[in-house]
């Protein structure tokens, strides 16, 4: 194995507005151009589908794993928000690659993930059984992936970590190089991250953007409750969640956004039609 190679398979830069180059001059850092969305949707037929695949397979199949599915499937669908800003540009990534946010520790004290490849050509099933058993590892093993970078950290004054953490990033994606001395999976931050806040009992929650991993998009699933929704002229009872996005306004803006989300709720509403029939 070589010592240095790519660490994102990469194309070409992409053709940019004249907004988009104003808005990638304006803002620097992941911080300052954060953007918050939110969603309620039904869940009915999203609920019915996940039943029919877990009985099918006869697993355990949640509406976070859809959810995590439906993600990818917006992503592919409207790949100019799956890139990476570098050199004062935007590069469009070669696949859809989720990091997966999970707790370490029962008492939730430490946080960490799985990143899953090409998770727009992974049916629901496969989903659900590479998050069990990856998760597994990571709270047995204490998350072998990012184990060295962790320990890396770990030597340094908290004062220095930013420092660090900012070093690594311009060296992984400003110059696009791995190495397996940094201790952490190449590309080990992907196309979006996806957090579960309602397995913390959290109805909706935003979480913030990690601006060293150059990810622009977080989404956060909260629990699925009965409440109160139009049908019509009616007002009906039935379960829905909260989706909490945050995104990177260099990287994706109101027309992205709004697109996004009508494709996000047409999944949730027509699930055959996406991701095949059970």
């Amino acid at each position: 194995m070589p010592l240095f190679s790519r660490n994102i398979r990469l194309g070409p830069p992409l053709k940019l507005s004249n907004w988009r180059k104003a808005s990638l001059g304006m803002w620097r850092t992941a911080g300052d151009p954060s953007v918050y969305g939110f969603m309620e949707i039904d869940v009915r037929p999203a609920m019915a589908y996940v039943e029919r695949v877990a009985r099918a397979g006869d697993l355990r199949v949640t509406l976070s794993h859809f959810a995590t599915r439906a993600v990818a499937e917006v992503i592919a669908r409207h790949p100019q928000i799956n890139s990476v800003l570098r050199w004062g540009r935007l590069y469009s990534r070669k696949s859809v690659d989720l990091f997966v946010q999970v707790a370490t520790d029962e008492a939730g004290q430490d946080l960490s993930g799985i990143l899953m490849r090409d998770v727009d050509r992974k049916t629901l099933r496969e989903i659900a059984l590479e998050i069990a058993a990856r998760a597994k590892v990571v709270r047995e093993q204490g998350d072998p992936e990012h184990a060295r970078m962790k320990k890396l950290l770990g030597g340094f004054p908290g004062m220095l970590e930013g420092i660090v953490l900012r070093l690594v990033s311009f060296f992984a994606y400003t110059l696009n190089l791995w190495t397996p001395l940094l201790g952490l999976p190449r590309d080990a931050f992907g196309s979006a991250m996806v957090t579960h806040v309602g397995s913390l009992g959290l109805d909706a929650a935003f979480s913030p953007l990690v601006p060293y991993s150059r990810t622009p998009m977080l989404v956060a699933i909260g629990a699925a409750k009965p409440r109160p929704i139009a049908e019509g002229d009616q007002v009906r009872v039935a379960p829905t969640i909260h989706l909490c996005v945050t995104f990177d306004h260099r990287v994706i803006d109101g027309k992205h956004a709004s697109h996004m989300s009508k494709t996000v709720a047409d999944i949730f509403a027509q699930p055959e039609k996406y991701f095949g029939k059970v």
